[in-house]
């Protein structure tokens, strides 16, 4: 289970605010000193990395999270964007764009992964961060729920991809749903198969057989 051992480590080191994390669908979660020293019972039971969780138990969670948090916030990327700067460059759009709309901006921004930016605050990248921390997991958690709302409702406008099901990831049925139907107005053209089908459209247009 996740504990708060980085960020204690970090508020010793005199950083006092913050944490983040999430590609593309990216959440904020910043919890008190407070909380970093005694984090009430329920939180520690419930919060896990997210991908764990069912979504019951990541609602459940994010109750406690909204509970216990100073700050629950989230941004998300759309399709297009995640097609002209790719993940890498989404992420570090969305983590600017959360940090410029805080009231007041984190010390210290603890994200999952390796990414490598320069976000005007310390920036940690922690590989399985999800795992290891509270905040990220907690963010994650967070972010996760905002976007799986977003693909359900998807569902109900491009019906045919099991969005509400596969949550928009590259599962053999929503592969093969691809190939049948093609792709849909909010699918990633830069990414496999999309790109490579867009590629084949474009060798082939304008020819006649």
């Amino acid at each position: 289970m996740p504990s708060f051992g980085i960020e204690r480590e970090l508020f010793e080191q005199g950083y006092r605010r913050g944490a983040l994390a999430g590609p593309l669908c990216l959440g904020l979660v910043i919890y008190s000193p407070e909380v970093l020293a005694g984090p009430p019972a329920a939180l520690l039971s419930c919060v896990n990395d997210s991908k764990k969780l069912t979504h019951s138990a990541r609602l459940r969670a994010c109750g406690h999270i909204h509970g216990s948090a100073m700050c629950v916030h989230t941004a998300m990327a759309s399709h297009r964007t995640v097609d002209r700067l790719n993940v890498n460059g989404a992420t570090q759009y969305l983590l600017s764009k959360i940090i410029t709309e805080l009231a007041e901006p984190p010390d210290v921004v603890i994200m999952d992964g390796r990414f490598s930016f320069s976000p005007g605050v310390r920036f940690v990248a922690v590989k399985g961060g999800d795992s290891l921390s509270i905040s990220i997991a907690s963010a994650s958690i967070a972010a996760k729920i905002h976007r799986d709302g977003i693909l359900d409702k998807f569902e109900l406008l491009y019906p045919g991809y099991g969005f509400n099901r596969n949550k928009g990831y590259g599962t053999l049925e929503h592969r093969e749903s691809i190939g049948r139907i093609g792709p849909s107005p909010v699918h990633r053209r830069s990414f496999a198969p999309l790109r490579d089908m867009a590629y084949r459209e474009d060798l082939f247009a304008g020819h006649e057989d």
